[in-house]
C-alpha cells in the first residue's frame, strides 16, 4: 500500500474518539472487496468480482432509478416502477470516514476492513452552493423524481431546464429533457440555461461531437439557450443569474453543481481543487494508492454516463483480479454514448471510444435522428436495469 504515512500515529485515536459508536464494538467485517456505491459502476464491478472474491457493496439509497428513464417519469411517459430497482442484496448505509493506512472504512452500517476498496459513490449534489427555495425539481435526484412523477406532463408557460458547469453527470440529459418537453407541449416556451462558460482544457478532447447538432435542432424547434452563466438564487417563479439578469419561469428543472464526497477529501483520495472527484491512473486506481480503485461518476473526468461507468467497472475489476493472480482481460478501450431523444421514438446519438482514461478520443460518431437510435437507447435502459437487478440478486444469493 502506498501513502501508509498519510494518517499519522495519532489518527487512530482521533478516529476512535469520533467513531466511538463503531469502535466500541469489537466486531469488524472483513472482506476482500468493499464497493462503495451500487449504481451501474458499482453493480457491474460487483458482478465481475463476486465470482472469485468476497465482495460487499455499500449503497446509501433504498431504491435506484435507471438514469435515462428519469425524464420519462417526470414527463409521465412511463411508470416509476418500470425503471426503479429495489436495493436487495446490498448493505444499506453511508461512509462516515476512511482510514486507508489500515484499510478500514467506518460506515453507518458498521466497520469494514478491506483488501481492496472500489469507490463508486457517484456524485454529490451541492444544493448549498445556491440560495434556493423549494421551487424546482432535480431530474438527477432519484427521490425528487419519485416524488414528482408526471410533474411535467401538463407543463405550460415558460419551462426552464438549467444545469451546472462541468463536470456534471450525463451532460446530454438537460437537452433531452428540453426536446421532450417541447414535443409533449409544443406551446410551452422552453429555455435551457447552461453553467458551462468554457470547456476546461483537460476536458476539451473528451467532449462528444454532438454539440453542434444539438444546437441546430434546438434552434429549429424554438428552444432558447443561455450559456456561460451561473445561477445564484432561486425564488418563487424567478431565478437570478451571476450576470444580474432575472429569469422568470413557470416550471424549473434545475440541477445544482456536482462535487465529490467530503470523506474522499479527508481520506486523501482527492483534493478540494478537483471538487472532490478522484483522479485515477491507467489501471483505474486512485492516484497514489495501489489498493483503491475508482469507477463511474466519482472520477475526475468529464465523461459521466452509464456506458462509461460500465466500461470503467470492467477495467477496474479486471485489474483487481489480475492483482490477486486471477487471469482477466480488460476492455482495450473505454466507450460512451450520449443519446438524446427528440421525441420518444426519434433520437440522435453521439458515441466515442478513448484510452487511456485521460487520453484523446480515438473515435467519434454522430448518428440519427432516427427511430433506430431511440430503440437503441431503450435497449440500453433495459440493460442498465438488468445490471442493477442481477448484481443485487446474485449478491443476495451469495452472502458470506
Amino acid at each position: 500500500m502506498k501513502r501508509r504515512d498519510f494518517l499519522k500515529a495519532g489518527v487512530a485515536a482521533v478516529l476512535a474518539a469520533l467513531m466511538g459508536y463503531y469502535v466500541a464494538s469489537p466486531k469488524m467485517r472483513k472482506v476482500d472487496i468493499l464497493i462503495v456505491g451500487g449504481g451501474v459502476a458499482g453493480s457491474a464491478a460487483a458482478l465481475l468480482l463476486r465470482r472469485h472474491l468476497k465482495v460487499e457493496v455499500l449503497e446509501r439509497r433504498r431504491t435506484y432509478i435507471v438514469g435515462p428513464a428519469k425524464e420519462d417519469i417526470l414527463l409521465g411517459l412511463t411508470d416509476l416502477e418500470r425503471y426503479s430497482v429495489e436495493v436487495g442484496g446490498f448493505t444499506h448505509g453511508e461512509v462516515v470516514a476512511v482510514d486507508p493506512s489500515n484499510r478500514v472504512v467506518y460506515t453507518t452500517a458498521g466497520v469494514y476492513q478491506y483488501k481492496y476498496l472500489v469507490l463508486a459513490p457517484g456524485v454529490r449534489l451541492a444544493y448549498e452552493r445556491v440560495k434556493a427555495g423549494p421551487y424546482f425539481v432535480d431530474m438527477y435526484n432519484d427521490e425528487d423524481v419519485a416524488r414528482n412523477a408526471g410533474w411535467l406532463k401538463q407543463a405550460r408557460g415558460r419551462v426552464v431546464v438549467a444545469h451546472p458547469a462541468l463536470p456534471y453527470r450525463c451532460t446530454s440529459a438537460p437537452y433531452e429533457m428540453a426536446f421532450l418537453i417541447k414535443w409533449l407541449n409544443p406551446s410551452a416556451e422552453v429555455l435551457v440555461i447552461s453553467g458551462v462558460k468554457q470547456i476546461p482544457a483537460e476536458f476539451a478532447n473528451q467532449i462528444s461531437s454532438l454539440g453542434d447538432r444539438v444546437s441546430e435542432l434546438m434552434e429549429e424547434r424554438g428552444i432558447e439557450f443561455i450559456g456561460g452563466v451561473e445561477i445564484t438564487e432561486i425564488s418563487r417563479g424567478e431565478l437570478f443569474l451571476d450576470t444580474g439578469e432575472r429569469v422568470r419561469f413557470d416550471r424549473l428543472i434545475w440541477t445544482p453543481p456536482h462535487t465529490g464526497w467530503r470523506w474522499l477529501v479527508e481520506a486523501g483520495f482527492t483534493k478540494e481543487s478537483e471538487q472532490g472527484f478522484v483522479r485515477v491512473d491507467g489501471r483505474l486506481r486512485a492516484v497514489g494508492w495501489d489498493d483503491v480503485y475508482a469507477v463511474g461518476d466519482v472520477i475526475w473526468h468529464v465523461v459521466k454516463t452509464g456506458w462509461a461507468a460500465y466500461y470503467e467497472a470492467q477495467v477496474a475489476a479486471s485489474n483487481i483480479l489480475e492483482d490477486v493472480g486471477i487471469p482477466a482481460e480488460a476492455p482495450p478501450y473505454l466507450y460512451s454514448e450520449d443519446a438524446i431523444r427528440l421525441k420518444p421514438d426519434v433520437a440522435i446519438r453521439g458515441a466515442k471510444t478513448w484510452w487511456p482514461i485521460y487520453g484523446d478520443v480515438k473515435w467519434r460518431g454522430v448518428f440519427g435522428p432516427s427511430t433506430q437510435e431511440a430503440e437503441a437507447k431503450y435497449r440500453w435502459m433495459e440493460v442498465m436495469k438488468n445490471i442493477l437487478t442481477l448484481s443485487r440478486t446474485e449478491l443476495l444469493q451469495h452472502r458470506y
